[in-house]
This record gives structure tokens, C-alpha cells and sequence, in this order.
């Protein structure tokens, strides 16, 4: 009897501490995430743009914010997850609230310098993406879909990391050109202007000479 009971008591026993180990390394697990915390808002996606054309830009603010408890640096990358054609034209400026931090292609860019941020701070960085003039109709229809990453890194190599979403859309290929051929418009316009004022003069001269023939008779 007294066997059995020792096997009950020493069952419990066990069974309690695997539980209180599993919470202690649980709460572990959660103090090494608060440690390092990288967020961005917007959270999911910064660019969503359908219909761009040659010339326009899509400027954009996105917030970094150190929500953990420990200081870090962090870079910024991008990565391209689509077609390369439309992606290798598109050009990018990144900006703080002091400086021109990238000014170039958006394939070009690698990553900005390491940029500290300390616990319960935030940043801006201002982002835009230029559709250059020069742009031909061989680029419209055409998408160009990345995305941009945040990687936050702690004094002992921890390492945590964001994304957001980037896609610019030149339009559907079956509406109108980037470049139309206006040239026959322009000139109808123009001699439709001319018959109108020539015709102008005839009716001011006819309705002048009538006039004065009234006059003399």
C-alpha cells in the first residue's frame, strides 16, 4: 500500500515539474521576443498602384518602430518577386526627415547603411517610386511586384525581421497607348479653326460691302 503510494506522490511530482518547465521555457521564449521587436506601419502593404504612367510618381511614408526592449540597428533590402523588365526601369529616392538616403534605379538598390533605433522609438522614411518619362508602350500592361524588408539586429546577433508588400502596375494593355498619335488630330483641329475664321472674315466683308451699297443707293 504504502509502495503505491509513494509511485502516486512520485507521478505527481514529476508531472509538476515538466509542467513548471515547459512554462519557464515558454516565458523564455516570450522575454527573447519582447527583447527584439521590429515593426512597420503600414504593416502589409506600401505600394498598390494599378495605372501608372510615364512621368508619375506614387510617394509613400512608412514608420519604423522599435516596440521591444532593447536597443537595435536595422537595414532596409529589397527583393523582387516578379517580372524584371518594368522592376529594372522603375527608379526609387528614399528619404528621412534629414537626408536623400538612396537615389537611383529600383533594381539598383541593395540595402541602406545600418540605422540605430533605440526602445520605444520610431522613425519615417519616405519612399518613392518614379515611372520615367521615357518610357515606351512596349512597357504598358506590364507589373512590377517586391518587396521591401526590414531586419533588426540586437547587440548578441539577434536578429528579427519585417516586410512589406510593393506592386506598380502600368495599366491594362488594351486601353490607351502611353504615346498616341496625335499629330492627325491636331492638324484637323488646326484647319477646322482656319475655315472657321476665314469664313468669319467672308460673312464680316459680305455683311460690310452690303451695307454700303444700301447706303449709296
Amino acid at each position: 500500500m504504502m509502495f503505491k503510494r509513494s509511485i502516486v506522490i512520485l507521478f505527481c511530482i514529476l508531472a509538476l515539474v515538466i509542467v513548471m518547465g515547459s512554462n519557464s521555457v515558454k516565458a523564455e521564449e516570450e522575454e527573447k521576443e519582447k527583447e527584439l521587436a521590429i515593426d512597420v506601419l503600414p504593416g502589409d502593404v506600401l505600394f498598390n498602384v494599378n495605372n501608372m504612367k510615364p512621368g508619375d510618381w506614387a510617394p509613400r511614408t512608412i514608420t519604423v518602430q522599435n516596440n521591444g526592449i532593447k536597443d537595435f540597428t536595422y537595414q532596409m533590402t529589397l527583393r523582387n518577386d516578379g517580372e524584371e523588365k518594368l522592376f529594372n526601369e522603375l527608379l526609387l529616392e528614399i528619404n528621412d526627415s534629414k537626408s536623400v538616403l538612396y537615389e537611383g534605379k529600383l533594381a539598383d538598390f541593395t540595402k541602406l547603411s545600418p540605422r540605430d533605433l533605440s526602445t520605444s522609438k520610431q522613425e519615417e522614411l519616405k519612399l518613392t517610386v518614379i515611372f520615367p518619362e521615357h518610357l515606351g508602350n512596349e512597357f504598358q500592361g506590364l507589373n512590377a511586384e517586391f518587396s521591401i524588408l526590414f531586419t533588426a539586429e540586437g547587440k548578441t546577433s539577434q536578429l528579427a525581421e519585417v516586410s512589406v508588400d510593393g506592386m506598380i502596375g502600368s495599366g491594362n494593355s488594351q486601353t490607351q497607348a502611353f504615346l498616341p498619335n496625335t499629330a492627325t488630330g491636331i492638324f484637323n483641329l488646326l484647319l477646322f479653326g482656319a475655315v472657321l475664321l476665314i469664313s468669319g472674315i467672308f460673312i464680316l466683308l459680305y455683311k460690310r460691302w452690303k451695307k454700303v451699297s444700301k447706303n449709296y443707293n
